[in-house]
């Protein structure tokens, strides 16, 4: 699975339940590939371990995290989706990242979105092809709901058989969007999507 990059659209935007906030900020823990993997809520001190990560990514994977027309952009600009909340880094040690999930602001359309928010998720290529991508859409599906959102779609620049398969995953028929800016497959996120949020996946077992 190659880096996708997710747009996240919304019904009416709203408030995050004081206890959907609580329990996105948990950490949780899956395994892939036989490996057990820790997942914390993203932060600001976690760039240098960013920027390490990208360095030993493909080229190709590093577009598909940060890639804008074939332009990798700034530290700066991926340090703010970092600030914003309800990002995750996966780590298989402390400080040891193999994979990072951000939400920020939808700017499908070329402009800033109100009701809709973007889901960035970096995979390193040797943990890509263990579960560990369509995990973090599962996990911000359910994110989604509990931000009063409802709907997931799929940016025109990620890659579309792998973006089409994640949301094919999620059990709902993919149906499709025109915009300004092309065309973008989108889900209806149902209320089962809650059990996908990665402390209650834990909290269960699964």
């Amino acid at each position: 699975m190659s880096a996708e990059t997710l747009v996240l659209h919304t019904a009416a935007p709203s408030p995050a339940p004081a206890t959907g906030t609580a329990l996105l900020a948990q950490p949780w823990s899956f395994v892939a590939g036989g490996q057990p993997l820790a997942v914390r809520p993203a932060r600001v001190q976690d760039l240098p371990a960013l920027a390490q990560l990208l360095v030993r990514c493909s080229p190709t994977t590093r577009l598909g995290w940060s890639g804008r027309g074939g332009t990798v952009l700034p530290l700066a600009q991926q340090e703010a989706w970092l600030r914003q909340p309800g990002g995750v880094v996966v780590e298989r040690a402390p400080g040891r990242l193999v994979a990072v999930g951000a939400l920020r602001p939808a700017t499908c359309t070329g402009e800033d979105d109100p009701i809709a928010g973007a889901v960035e998720l970096l995979v390193h290529d040797a943990w890509q092809r263990r579960g560990i991508g369509s995990t973090l859409v599962e996990h911000f599906a359910g994110a989604l709901l509990l931000m009063g959102r409802t709907e997931l779609q799929v940016h025109p620049d990620a890659d579309p058989v792998a973006a089409q398969a994640l949301l094919t995953g999620l059990g709902a028929r993919v149906r499709g969007q025109r915009h300004a800016h092309g065309r973008c497959p989108r889900v209806h996120v149902s209320r089962s999507a809650l059990d996908g949020v990665g402390p209650l996946r834990e909290l269960a077992g699964r």
